[in-house]
């Protein structure tokens, strides 16, 4: 029998690790463990503290909402505090929260308003005379992070209110991201050789808090509302009288998400029908666009809530039914490498196949190779599988104990599958990349539409379902090839061409062949130079000639040219390959040198300049060339470095922004007249 202080020890040593996931699920929106194991820590707490009272402290995990507003946002203090909601993990334990609320009451005849449980992040509107104030997440349930500018970006989110609305009104609910998107995200930070989300409300926690509302813009979130804060307030009398009214606000509710689903929301009485009703959600979860990993129940009548309470940490009135974790043992048979259309190299798991959430995996992602050593996995190991979000198959574990004698450790090859060019290591990243960019075969299509783009080489007509044409027909195998080879001849032969399309596309690739210096320098796709910085390269090398003599040590006497940005040049300029590319571009096209200009014609040396809302009297694009022409910066973001804002029709969250940084607002006009 463990004395005392072993059960001291473990309370504080489930403490310190209670909080230590709770900093990074809701604060760094990267947990270690999954909803399911941390569920656990916390009732081996409650168990422990309910045996030991003398335990509890008022800071204590059990006590308190998990979770803490971050620094670097401004703090909203919640009128009423967001609190958590109790959990159960099977029907037993949903049927004792019945027993449970029918033994406070003194009868079993109370209504039970069900719908998803959402897995995203919660947040709180607030309105004033039918306009949104203030939006804000629960943070640590008394003070959240303001996310305002960012909630204003999604179109789940009303602006202005509908229908009768009184003069203040505080609605709760759940910023998501749909499965689908969420698997796309992954894939682009997995290419882009950044750490992968593990959930989609990771994705959704990490997108509404970022500082630049631009980026939150950017991530494709969407938004339900299930909660109206002091709703009898309102003359409202039931749960489903709230979601009721949240429509007629103009709310998204889960009954108009859930109009097509074999889920619905409902009302039943007793436990059988609630348990009933479990089970469906848990059967057709996976047919929804959007994660949930349970069901809500919450007592209908705001009168019995009301009369029921709050524990310390969650109300009485509510339960949080959640889906047991879905894991499967299988084979991992091999592991193969792909090469990504950015050149990251991903080792893949080959799996043995086994049905995991009602589909088929054959294959999951190992990311990388700091992956690979953190999990041991080698080929022909037993390992357990399930899928992130219940979208992307992750290997949890190693079954250690039934690995075969013959498994090997596996270690990455020094060259590309693809292309056979030595792969590199970049130090700021976690994968390993092919360097040929221009010339490796599943990096073609990405690196050819970008060397066409509008940013570019702006060659109309050449996108990336055309470039895939080309590809395919062998007409093309590098960007020169673009200038080389295509004939009306051959373009007229393609597949839904013929000779008229053929003759634009020509006139439109020979109008190209006089671009602006910095425009074929971005073109090149070379690593970390965007359009901005071969804006930078160009004005300090001048012609095509400087640009390939260009050294290190002249590249970072540049301002906003870094020793990164430097040996992203040199490494692209020190393959043989590249050179033989460039000099065979420079053969077809001529790019224009820059005109230096005289130190007058720098007007906006050290100024700022950001662009917002609809344009009209010119492209954001040709706007910001202004700008660098004349010696300014343009950027996307307002800050208090900004100089002008320049504000068109529908300008939205940067012009509060600049407003509340006092930074000086121009129309468009106005910026005319100063270029």
């Amino acid at each position: 029998m463990p004395s005392y202080p072993d059960f001291a020890r473990r309370h504080a040593e489930l403490v310190a690790e209670i909080r230590r996931h709770d900093r990074l699920y809701y604060e760094q929106s990267a947990p270690e463990i999954s909803d399911a194991g941390y569920d656990l820590l916390m009732r081996e707490l409650e168990a422990l503290e309910k045996a030991h009272p003398e335990l509890v402290s008022p800071d204590s995990p059990t006590q308190r909402v998990a979770g803490q507003a971050r620094d670097d946002l401004a703090k909203v203090e919640h009128r009423l505090p967001m609190v958590s909601i109790q959990n159960s993990m099977n029907p037993q334990e949903t049927r004792a929260w019945h027993k449970f609320v029918a033994d406070e009451l003194g009868h079993d005849d109370f209504e039970l308003f069900c719908e998803p449980k959402y897995d995203g992040l919660s947040c709180e509107l607030v309105y004033e005379q039918g306009a949104l104030k203030v939006a804000s997440t629960r943070g640590d349930g008394y003070v959240g992070e303001d996310v305002t500018p960012n909630i204003r970006t999604l179109k789940s989110v009303p602006p202005k209110l509908s229908g009768l609305f009184p003069p203040r009104l505080e609605v709760r609910g759940e910023v998501y991201i749909n499965k689908e998107d969420f698997a796309g995200l992954n894939r682009q930070l997995e290419e882009a050789g950044q750490k992968t989300f593990v959930n989609p409300r990771n994705t959704a926690s990490g997108a509404l808090r970022q500082l630049d509302p631009q980026v939150t813009a950017k991530r494709p979130l969407s938004a339900v509302w299930y909660a109206i804060v002091e709703a009898d307030q309102l003359g409202l009398k039931t749960q489903a009288e709230v979601a009721r009214a949240l429509a007629e606000f103009g709310f998204v509710t889960s009954e108009a998400l859930l109009r097509k689903a074999k889920i619905r929301v409902e009302v039943v009485r007793g436990a059988d029908a609630l348990v009933d009703l479990f089970e469906n959600y848990k059967r057709h979860r996976h047919g929804l666009p959007f994660e949930i990993d349970g069901m809500v129940v919450k007592v209908n009548d705001l009168a019995l809530q009301r009369q029921l309470g709050m524990r310390s940490r969650s109300p009485r009135f509510m339960l949080a039914a959640k889906f047991p974790p879905e894991e499967k043992e299988t084979l991992c048979e091999r592991i193969e490498l792909q090469v990504g259309r950015t050149g990251a190299v991903t080792p893949v798991a080959i799996l043995k196949p086994v049905k995991v959430g009602g589909v088929t995996v054959t294959h999951a992602s190992l990311h990388n190779r700091d992956e690979i050593a953190r999990l041991d996995i080698r080929e022909g190991d037993s390992v357990v599988v399930q899928r992130a979000g219940d979208v992307i198959p992750q290997v949890l574990r190693v079954l250690k104990e039934k690995r075969p004698v013959f498994a090997r450790p596996f270690e990455m090859p020094p060259l590309c599958p693809a292309c056979k060019t030595e792969l590199v290591h970049y130090e700021n990243e976690v994968v390993v990349r092919c360097p040929n960019a221009l010339g490796c075969p599943p990096q073609l299509i990405y690196s050819l539409t970008h060397f066409t783009s509008r940013l570019a080489m702006n060659i109309e007509g050449l996108g990336e379902k055309r470039v895939e044409l080309l590809l395919n027909a062998g007409l093309v195998r590098d960007c020169a090839d673009i200038y080389e080879k295509l004939t009306l001849e051959n373009l007229a032969a393609l597949e839904r061409m013929g000779e008229k399309s053929a003759q634009a596309l020509l006139d439109n690739i020979n109008a190209s062949r006089e671009p602006k210096l910095s425009r074929f320098i971005y073109a090149l796709g070379i690593r970390n130079v965007g359009e901005s910085t071969a804006s930078l390269i160009a004005d300090l090398v001048g012609t095509a000639e400087g640009f390939l003599k260009v050294t290190p040590e002249q590249l970072q006497q540049a301002d906003g040219i870094g020793p990164v940005i430097a040996q992203s040049v040199m490494d692209f300029m020190s393959q043989a390959r590249n050179v033989a590319l460039v000099t065979r571009l420079l053969a077809q096209v001529r790019p224009r040198p820059v005109e230096k200009r005289a130190p007058a014609d720098l007007k906006f040396a050290g100024m700022t300049f950001v662009f917002t809302g609809s344009l009209e009297k010119f492209t954001r694009e040709a706007a910001e060339e202004m700008v660098r022409e004349r010696g300014g910066k343009a950027s996307g973001s307002v800050s208090r470095k900004t100089t002008y804002l320049v504000a068109g029709p529908g300008a939205g969250s940067k012009l509060e922004r600049a407003r509340e940084l006092g930074v000086k607002i121009l129309s468009e006009d106005e910026f005319l007249a100063m270029v």
